[in-house]
């Protein structure tokens, strides 16, 4: 079976708040985060898996966090006729600040101890940080076959782990992701990995919190307790590059608390590390 195949024995109709999403409505965070949400750190451009999930009619909203693109150049992409998601058009998009999407703070489940070799690699990026709801609507032309009538995504100009500790893994939010994307970079990267025993995987086995699924692309493992699903192809991406389905057998398994001392607080983390070239 290919992952595509697969994906549609998992469809699910239009969430009812996005269906009924009109221009001028706030942004509605429970109801967004409380669907099924695939998110994609160090995401770029990269929207295939809007196609993967939105053509199957599996996911409808998307959580796309990347430090290194700009909102001038996602504007762009998403206005551009050849490099936009073909057969939709934007219906609304809500510029958002950081207390729409974490209104009371949020707490790191990572500390100093973990982030002491990465100190050289710290600096502020060259744009400050912003989050836009894109909501899009399929084209008249196009039919169920396309994909789903509407998808909502999420862009973060922020860093792909920090933003999943605070949207996904604190007292107040809603649920987990139900998959993420996880893709390596080699040069040019993020400075650490997304894959197997990567920050990322440290902060979801902390908190506990863990999707139902994980795609994951060539050169990057999976995170542990995830298994290959069976009988499921891998799916050929841009450049050539395969991603797999995983499923999660992790039952619930964490990382002992480290027990940070009191003193350490969020704004002590880093946030905006520039991408590494060693």
């Amino acid at each position: 079976m290919n992952l595509y195949d697969h994906l549609r024995t998992l469809r699910e109709d239009v969430p009812v708040w996005l269906d009924e999403f009109r221009v001028g409505n706030p942004f509605p965070r429970d109801a967004f985060f409380g669907s099924r949400v695939i998110y994609y750190p160090g995401s770029g451009t990269d929207g295939d898996p809007v196609k993967v999930f939105g053509s199957t009619h599996s996911a409808h909203c998307f959580v796309y966090a990347d430090y290194g693109v700009t909102q001038t150049t996602l504007h762009e992409q998403l206005a551009h006729p050849e490099h936009g998601f073909m057969g939709y058009h934007s219906v609304a998009r809500l510029s958002l600040r950081q207390s729409d999407l974490v209104p009371h703070g949020w707490a790191p489940h990572i500390g100093p101890r973990d982030l002491h070799r990465f100190s050289s690699h710290f600096a502020t990026v060259s744009h400050a940080p912003f989050g836009f709801l894109e909501v899009m609507e399929r084209n008249l032309d196009r039919d169920e076959g396309h994909g789903a009538r509407r998808l909502a995504i999420l862009f973060l100009g922020a860093d792909g782990f920090a933003s999943y500790d605070a949207l996904f893994c604190q007292r107040d939010s809603v649920q987990p992701p139900f998959a993420a994307f996880l893709k390596d970079h080699g040069f040019g990267g993020n400075y650490d990995r997304f894959g197997q025993d990567g920050l990322l995987e440290r902060i979801a086995r902390r908190a506990r919190v863990f999707p139902q699924y994980l795609l994951v692309a060539d050169h990057t493992q999976a995170w542990r307790g995830f298994e290959r699903v069976p009988d499921v192809d891998g799916r050929v991406g841009p450049h050539g590059m395969r991603r797999f389905l995983f499923g999660n057998r992790n039952d619930g398994q964490s990382e002992s608390d480290p027990g940070w001392p009191d003193e350490y607080s969020p704004e002590r983390l880093p946030t905006t590390p520039r991408r590494s070239t060693d």
